[in-house]
């Protein structure tokens, strides 16, 4: 029969957070449609903060997302202190990539063991690995507790952390702690390198492979890191943090309650793969030597890059964590807080997020947030994620269509998506 248009449809993507779905219109042609339905309900997390006192719209924030509590709060808190003018010491500044290290180790093991690995072993769920694949299991739970540990000592709490405050923390572990945290890290580098192993060996689907342009967070102090104020991009091109509106324009779609959002005109991606583009000449140690031995498979033109980039990651940061807390514990005993004051003023944070650059915009007055404006990695995926289940579903069409669903799902969830961090309004 021509021209019969028929959906290809996945209600619920399975193991990724928040709830999307998949829809193919497929014609007797080819691929007419795709559309990743976000259909999360939406958010007002950036509303509801408005005209709250500053101390108290910070403490909303990590409640945005249970996987990357920390990564809110900490780059809100550096948006705030610059809106007033504050700059934490080194020591604190160091302490919090700790932290935010720590979200970083649980996330990616969730992810990589738990969300991803189950597909490549022939699972619908990581419950019905654990006879066959026990040590997997195991790992993926001992490095997710290290990271959880880490934010609960560093954060006060392993979810919607409290404790990182303007000016520093509202306390800090003590020094036998941090010796412990760094034993810790040190015995879980063993296991993020069999991750890396592990992950060198799966498949990389050529049907999606194609030009992208990435962008990442420019490291500061020119170490592979998270901070930074300035956004680089692989078409050479660098601009500050600040003037992200200037290039990078988010647009409403039909069938999203989350933005899409286009770099000069264009989807982009972002993530643990657009950290190495752009960035590995700052990675150091077996990281680097990974990185290495590994360029062929962590190149700019697969989205399934991005699962042995978190890979390589596991191994960086828990060495990074390392150096970090050495870095503190040279300048023991460290004061905690330093007192600031409350100025009128604009600040615009710049993280690199488990899931990519996480921006936040704030605007102080009077003491309380006057303006918020928060893009998450996965708002900025979303167009170069559905352009990329469209190139599998072009060559998958004609196949069986659950065959077609499964191989979607898993460019989904390549890009490690958090579905409800990307759903906010800003007005009502």
């Amino acid at each position: 029969m021509k021209n019969l248009y028929l959906p290809i449809t996945v209600d619920h993507i399975a193991r990724v957070e928040g709830k999307g779905g998949v829809e193919i219109v497929v014609g007797d042609d080819g691929v007419k449609e795709v559309k990743l339905n976000i259909i999360e309900g939406p958010r007002f997390f950036e509303a509801i903060t408005l005209g709250k006192k500053l101390d108290e719209a910070l403490a909303v924030y990590p409640r945005i997302c249970s996987f990357c509590s920390a990564a809110h709060k900490l780059t809100a808190v550096e948006a705030a202190e610059k809106a007033i003018g504050f700059t934490p010491r080194d020591e604190i500044q160091a302490l919090r990539e700790v932290l935010y290290i720590g979200d970083m180790i649980e996330s990616h093991a969730l992810h990589l063991y738990l969300l991803v690995l189950p597909d490549y072993m022939g699972y619908s769920n990581p419950l019905r690995m654990v006879n066959e694949y026990r040590k997997e299991i195991n790992t993926a739970l001992e490095l997710k507790n290290l990271g959880s540990w880490m934010m609960d000592e560093l954060g006060s709490r392993a979810i919607h952390q409290e404790n990182a405050v303007m000016g520093g923390f509202g306390k800090l572990p003590d020094k036998a702690t941090l010796e412990a945290m760094k034993r810790k890290l040190k015995e879980a580098l063993p296991k993020t390198e069999y991750t890396f192993d592990l992950f060198a060996k799966l498949e990389q689907y050529e049907e999606v492979e194609g030009p992208v342009t990435h962008l990442a967070v420019k490291p500061r102090r020119d170490v592979y890191g998270i901070y930074g104020d300035v956004i680089k991009a692989s078409d050479g091109n660098e601009f500050p943090g600040e003037d992200y509106r200037e290039h990078i324009k988010e647009f409403m779609v039909e069938h999203s309650f989350a933005k899409h959002s286009h770099y000069h005109g264009k989807p982009f991606m972002t993530g643990a793969i657009s950290r190495l583009v752009n960035n590995a000449g700052t990675l150091y140690g077996k990281a680097r030597e990974l990185y290495e031995g590994h360029k062929d498979l962590l190149g700019a033109t697969n989205p399934f890059a991005n699962n042995l980039a978190q890979a390589l990651e596991l191994v960086y940061f828990t060495e990074r964590a390392i150096d970090l807390i050495d870095e503190a514990l040279a300048r023991w005993p460290v004061k905690p807080r330093d007192e600031v004051a409350l100025k009128d003023g604009f600040g615009v944070s710049t993280t690199e997020a488990p899931r990519g650059i996480l921006v936040y915009a704030l605007e102080v007055r009077d003491g309380k947030l006057n303006y918020a404006d928060i893009i998450t990695p996965t708002a900025f995926n979303l167009a170069m994620m559905e352009e990329h289940v469209r190139m599998m579903a072009e060559k998958h069409y004609s196949d069986d269509p659950e065959r077609l669903k499964f191989l979607a799902e898993m460019v989904v969830r390549a890009y490690d998506p958090c579905i409800s961090c990307s759903v906010h309004v800003a007005r009502l």
